[in-house]
């Protein structure tokens, strides 16, 4: 492996800084090796965790430190510009669960999923957020098991926070949201109102136990580091909306959470409708966007990034091809641009390094 991918933790937070204000000089590239599905990526959890139905004994927070060290290792020895950090279990959807949603384990396809409370859709209702909920206290455990275990090594961040499209999405089961959204959209607005203080409370919670490595903060396997307290989220449901839908619903939910956090970072995936128009016109501070294998290609994704990067930072995360990667090195403009990949090996990955390289020369 080529030397050059060996960048110091020093450099690589500069350039990350630099990244976050769109000051950098050329695209950023990281990498991710192996499986996307955090079952897979984790796979001591399967020590305690069933295939089915988790309950909150389930997850042991011990079942996750080999791998979080073997994950770390394998970054290390990958290189790159960005940065690998460990967070509470990125597989578990934890505001879901404190809400009081099922969570279902899926050894064979390697993640979780929500399912709704019984009767929510009767009788729709959110309570406050309470930072004595059994499934936030066992998020919290992870903080300093995770910090004792890296002693310095590597950094614990922030994990997955799902979005309000994607909470109505998982109270309501699926698409059924939208149909209410049409039956009843005062009740949606409500429930979406009080989703929004919830996922605040929630965020704001986590924060106060989220170690500042450097004065930022780092986010799970999107091996990103950013400057003061950042929280990510991500909308996914939104693509199951129409704009008008989007505006009416979602908007000032995701705008008032802008409003709540120092910095906050958007995940999306490429889709019929994604908001990306909307979230350029409040405090959204980087927003991420996925490139799925078998999804539109980066060309077909140009205007989108060309209209984010005219903005904010860009990180694509994903499955990019050599012709992706080729097509983003030689169109998208450099500042603000970030690059974390999906590769199947280092090998793989020190090749995509020389095309950046190349790409400089």
């Amino acid at each position: 492996m080529s030397e050059t991918m060996q960048i110091p933790l020093a450099a690589r937070l500069d350039r990350l800084a630099r990244w976050f204000k769109r000051e950098n000089e050329r695209p950023l590239l990281g990498f991710h090796i192996g499986s996307e599905y955090p079952l897979h990526i984790y796979p001591g959890c399967r020590k305690h965790m069933p295939n089915g139905v988790v309950q909150l004994e389930d997850v042991v927070v011990s079942d996750f430190l080999a791998d979080s060290d073997r994950q770390y290792e394998l970054y290390e020895r990958t290189g790159g510009d960005l940065i690998w950090s460990a967070s509470p279990f990125c597989g578990l959807p934890w505001v879901e669960a404190t809400m009081g949603c099922a969570v279902i384990a899926d050894h064979a396809v390697g993640s979780t999923r929500s399912e709704p409370p019984a009767g929510f859709a009767a009788h729709p209702a959110i309570t406050e957020f309470s930072a004595d909920n059994p499934w936030f206290q066992k998020l919290l455990e992870f903080f300093p098991v995770l910090e004792a275990r890296s002693a310095g090594r590597y950094m614990v961040g922030v994990t997955l926070m799902r979005g309000v499209s994607d909470l109505l999405s998982a109270l309501y089961g699926g698409e059924n949201f939208l149909f209410r959204m049409h039956d009843n959209p005062e009740e949606v607005k409500e429930v979406a109102e009080r989703l929004t203080d919830y996922w605040i409370g929630f965020g704001r919670a986590m924060l106060e136990r989220t170690p500042s490595p450097y004065g930022g903060t780092a986010a799970f396997f999107y091996n990103i580091w950013c400057p003061g307290r950042t929280i990510w989220m991500q909308e996914d449901a939104a693509a199951m909306l129409s704009p008008e839908l989007y505006e009416q619903f979602i908007l000032p939910c995701d705008r008032r959470i802008a409003e709540a956090f120092e910095h906050t970072v958007v995940h999306l995936h490429p889709s019929r409708f994604n908001p990306v128009d909307y979230l350029l016109e409040m405090g959204i501070d980087v927003i991420e966007m996925h490139i799925d294998k078998g999804g539109p290609t980066a060309e077909r994704l140009f205007q989108t990034h060309l209209k984010v990067l005219s903005r904010k930072p860009l990180l694509i995360w994903g499955d990019l091809s050599e012709a992706d990667l080729d097509f983003v090195l030689a169109n998208l403009p450099h500042r603000g641009l970030a690059l974390n990949v999906v590769v199947e090996s280092p090998e793989q990955a020190a090749r995509y390094w020389g095309k950046l390289v190349g790409a400089q020369a």
